[in-house]
């Protein structure tokens, strides 16, 4: 349960919008006000929170250690040819997804780049989109074969 709790989409894309929360006030201000001081001290939280999740699990589980030094993605742990498979489907969706939506973010920055902020929308929007399509792809499959 742990690891699926660490390893999730969610908890992923959750860490990649405080990144983009974090880059945006590095960037954009000087950390001074207090609502950027605040999203700074919950992105420190959160980052300490999942390392000590990770080190939790470690310690539960030394089967099944998340290495530091070397972290696979969980959705690239495959166990079997089926698991393969469903890792080559998912990931070949993702790679088309980006082959047009990376020229469209960019034009999108282009046609926006008023917006100061436009950039790192854009990338949260890639990155999450990329973990919401291998997560629904791979979960149509191993529903799929489960249900067999």
């Amino acid at each position: 349960m742990l690891e699926k709790v660490i390893r999730s989409p969610l908890v992923l894309i959750v860490t990649l919008l405080f990144m983009v929360i974090m880059l945006w006030s590095i960037y954009y201000g000087n950390l001074s006000n207090v609502t950027e001081q605040t999203l700074v001290v919950i992105f420190l939280i959160w980052s300490v929170t999942f390392i000590i999740l990770i080190g939790l699990h470690n310690h539960r589980s030394p089967e099944r250690k998340i290495s530091w030094k070397s972290w696979t993605p969980y959705e690239l742990q495959e166990e079997d040819e089926g698991q393969q498979w469903v890792t080559y489907r998912a990931t070949r969706k993702v790679y088309i997804f980006f082959y047009f939506a990376i020229p469209a973010g960019l034009l999108v920055v282009a046609v926006f780049r008023h917006i100061e902020f436009m950039p790192l929308i854009v990338l949260f929007v890639l990155g999450t989109t990329q973990y919401g399509i291998y997560w629904y792809e791979s979960r149509k499959y191993l529903n799929d074969r489960e249900e067999v």
